[in-house]
């Protein structure tokens, strides 16, 4: 998915809630597409400026086959994006040898095979976040395959749970900027499983990282199990309860902003006393304050008026959150 791309609409999307003008951060939002049998356009997950940002972006893109000794450059150019020989610390000859396939969608088997190693393998050569960048765009990539990849889902899930790639090769642990994209790419292809085992597999590890609350990643995971639209009400349940935990004040910050929101667009008014007791904290975080006082806007009554107005005097972003969420206290309850 394009680098530097704007947070933007995709199919079915999460609406992030907008506080003001002045949202500080957005959290992940992964849409989910319908069966193989209906295909839709795939999602693209852009490269994040930070980490801990989910960036979906549906984008769709014509076939290009490889056209005749395409292959053969192919191969070789797949062989510079994994880093092979002189270029293993140049990022930018990396970079450009990956952009120059983005948009293949039939790239050889063995191509494709040096690919999915290379997701698995660490990738000490350079810098976490460039590092993050490259395995971003190579699971955009194969994505895009046509026929899909046979294993990629289940890659992705060794990766986040720490697998090594066969019984006898050290296991390869991978950052958190690396996980967290394994995450919005199993929250994409989520949809489109068929196959009920590996279905039940997908929303298991993203369970497990969703409870990952020392993780920024598990704010991303919340949303992923959030647009499962054939969850069952076990399952939304469930997502109840993680949304709530993340709220907490001892999860990663990037995880709480993620859950404050989703509570407020999900209507889970049981996170209203954190939502107060976060307002009213000595120690104050921008980010946290803003998605507080939207999700109050959301889920909170008159009573909540006084705390929120203490915010119109504040900075530009605080004040602007705060007078729309007691715009949206005062439309829900009839005041004018």
């Amino acid at each position: 998915m394009p680098r530097g791309a704007v947070k933007s609409k995709m199919n079915r999307r999460i609406t992030v809630i907008s506080c003001g003008t002045a949202l500080l951060i957005t959290t992940a939002v992964v849409v989910a597409l319908r069966e193989r049998r209906q295909p839709l356009p795939l999602l693209e997950v852009p490269v994040a400026v930070m980490p801990t940002e989910v960036r979906v972006k549906a984008v769709g893109r014509k076939a290009e086959p490889l056209e005749q000794g395409a292959a053969a450059a192919a191969s070789g150019t797949v062989a510079i994006v994994c880093g092979n020989g002189a270029t293993a610390d140049r990022y930018e000859a990396r970079n450009g040898a990956l952009r120059s396939i983005a948009r293949r969608r039939d790239l050889p088997k063995g191509d494709v095979a040096a690919l999915m190693d290379y997701l698995r393998a660490a990738d000490s050569a350079m810098r976490i976040e460039r590092v993050a960048a490259l395995k971003n765009d190579v699971m955009n990539l194969l994505r895009n395959q046509e026929p899909p990849v046979v294993g990629l889902a289940e890659t992705l899930i060794g990766m986040l749970e720490g697998q090594s790639p066969t019984p006898n090769s050290p296991t390869h642990r991978h950052p958190p900027a690396v996980l967290d994209y394994c995450v919005q790419h199993l929250g994409a292809m989520q949809g489109g499983i068929v196959d009920g085992a590996l279905r039940a597999r997908v929303h298991g590890v993203l369970v497990k990282a969703a409870r990952r609350k020392s993780m920024p990643y598990a704010g991303t995971a919340l949303y992923s199990l959030a647009a499962d639209r054939r969850a069952t009400p076990q399952q939304l349940e469930e997502l109840k309860r993680l949304t709530l935990a993340l709220c907490a004040a001892d999860a990663n910050t990037a995880a709480r902003i993620a859950a404050i929101q989703l509570a407020g667009e999900r209507g889970y008014g049981e996170a209203l006393p954190v939502l107060r007791r976060e307002l009213s904290a000595p120690r104050r975080n921008a980010a946290l304050d803003i998605v507080a006082i939207g999700s109050i806007g959301l889920l909170g009554d008159s009573s909540d008026i006084p705390q929120l107005s203490r915010f119109i005097n504040s900075d530009s972003r605080r004040a602007s959150a705060a007078g729309t969420a007691i715009r949206r206290i005062n439309e829900s309850s009839g005041v004018k």
